[in-house]
């Protein structure tokens, strides 16, 4: 099936060719072929109309007529061609707009095609439900995160989803995921915000490389308006079955969703999901956390790897360069009273903490699933960097109730802590999962359990 960029060439090509033509007759031989109105209507209401204007809005043709709007999809093998006058139509051609110079005829060797008719100004039903644009910049990894955020499609199946983005299709879906390193299969909904960026990214640049060579020319496709997509020589790959690649592997096809998928078994190797768990003061995360681990999961905690850098001389030594003090309770007095100075010592802290994470990643990295207790995941955007984010909560008359007994802290200072702490309301809405902790150790272990069961296979 043509995708955006072949679709990109034909519309650059009929724009070239037909620009200003008018339409004088139209010649209908095959009427499914019109979907929008009937195609005695469809006939009449194209005499005598001018193409003023061409576009492209995912996989749709969009010609801008004196009075109306022509929209065409091409499917699996449609075609225009454009002849001189009075030429005969082959078998496959099912539709003849004869101009006031030449013909373009529409050519259908499946008959998938569909054309549809619009007054200026009325709605394009045609098209409302596709998504962004892939190079819209509204387009962005917030977008795909909460639109995939409960669908265990596979990526793969995802990108084919018109209605999340419009124009990829098969060919540039394998790629797209072979240029990410993601495993075609891979859930959409466990996919980090950062990785989205990335997807994101590589998709904007293959369809701008492939619209530069004219599209892909895979089996049947060309342009067939004289020019024939050259992005084939640039497929590392789809249909590339059984050759190596760039890493030595042996290229593989599966089937996911029926669609004939290409993909690395090394360089697109599934990967463990890197979990986020975190909650307010109180909240039970540190709780939730050792459930997994009960569990079998490798669990790391962010407070712990913190612990053991304070153990650190020359890391002392530069806290105290940051915020004039050594002592972490004078230390934390400081970095409350200066948002500067709180924020140096956080950038500095983060990193190293972050680079422990990726390390104890890598170590675990072939497992289903590697668990992150962080503290503060929504308020340094660390949140970014998950596949799934999990946020422990309860009420704060719990977390009253158990700091009390825990740690004896007075309810003032509980509440204090709290209240400078982001909301919970604030973090559900960035949270993939949400774990009440409200009740019992039972019923919690029964709530991890059954989260852990929604997010590994």
């Amino acid at each position: 099936m043509p995708e955006l960029p072949e679709v990109e060439t034909v519309v650059r090509t009929l724009e070239h060719k037909i620009n200003s033509r008018i339409i004088k007759n139209v010649n209908i031989l095959y009427e499914r072929i019109v979907a929008q109105p009937d195609a005695m209507t469809f006939s009449r209401c194209l005499l005598n109309q001018r193409f003023e204007k061409f576009d492209r809005r995912g996989k749709f043709l969009i010609f801008e007529l004196t009075d109306y709007v022509l929209v065409a999809h091409l499917r699996m093998e449609g075609k225009f061609y454009v002849y001189p006058e009075h030429t005969e139509p082959d078998k496959h051609t099912h539709i003849v707009f004869v101009l006031d110079q030449g013909e373009l005829h529409y050519n259908d060797v499946r008959k998938f095609g569909r054309f549809y008719l619009y007054e200026k100004g009325a709605p394009l039903k045609a098209l409302e439900s596709l998504g962004y644009e892939p190079f819209d910049e509204k387009l962005n990894s917030e977008y795909l995160k909460s639109y995939c955020q409960h669908r265990k499609t596979a990526i793969k199946t995802q990108l084919l989803d018109q209605s999340m983005i419009a124009g990829i299709g098969n060919i540039y879906a394998n790629e797209i995921c072979f240029d990410v390193k993601l495993n075609p299969e891979h859930p959409a909904c466990f996919i980090s915000r950062r990785k989205w960026d990335d997807i994101i990214e590589s998709t904007r640049k293959i369809l701008s490389e492939a619209i530069a060579a004219g599209g892909t020319t895979i089996r049947s496709y060309t342009s067939s308006l004289g020019v024939t997509g050259m992005f084939q020589q640039n497929l590392h790959v789809h249909s590339r079955e059984g050759e190596p690649c760039e890493c030595g592997c042996e290229i593989v096809k599966c089937f996911v969703n029926g669609r004939g998928t290409y993909y690395c078994p090394q360089c697109q190797k599934e990967r463990a999901l890197l979990v986020g768990v975190t909650g307010n003061i109180g909240s039970g995360k540190s709780t939730v956390s050792e459930l997994m681990k009960d569990l079998g999961y490798s669990v790391i905690s962010c407070d712990e790897i913190n612990s053991q850098l304070w153990d650190q001389p020359d890391i002392v030594e530069e806290i105290g360069r940051i915020t004039g003090k050594t002592d972490k309770k004078k230390v934390s007095e400081v970095i409350y009273r200066d948002p500067q100075i709180k924020k140096e010592l956080e950038n500095y802290l983060h990193a190293m903490i972050w680079e422990h994470v990726q390390n104890f990643y890598q170590e675990h990295i072939n497992e289903k699933a590697v668990i992150v207790e962080v503290p503060l995941l929504f308020e340094t955007d660390w949140y970014r960097y998950f596949d799934c984010n999990i946020l422990v909560t309860c009420s704060v008359e719990t977390a009253i109730d158990r700091l009390q007994r825990t740690r004896g802290m007075s309810e003032e200072n509980i509440r204090l802590v709290l209240d400078n702490q982001m909301p919970d309301g604030e973090k559900r809405k960035m949270a993939d999962i949400v774990i009440v902790n409200d009740s019992s150790l039972d019923k919690l272990s029964e709530s991890v359990e059954k989260t852990i069961s929604t997010i590994v296979k």
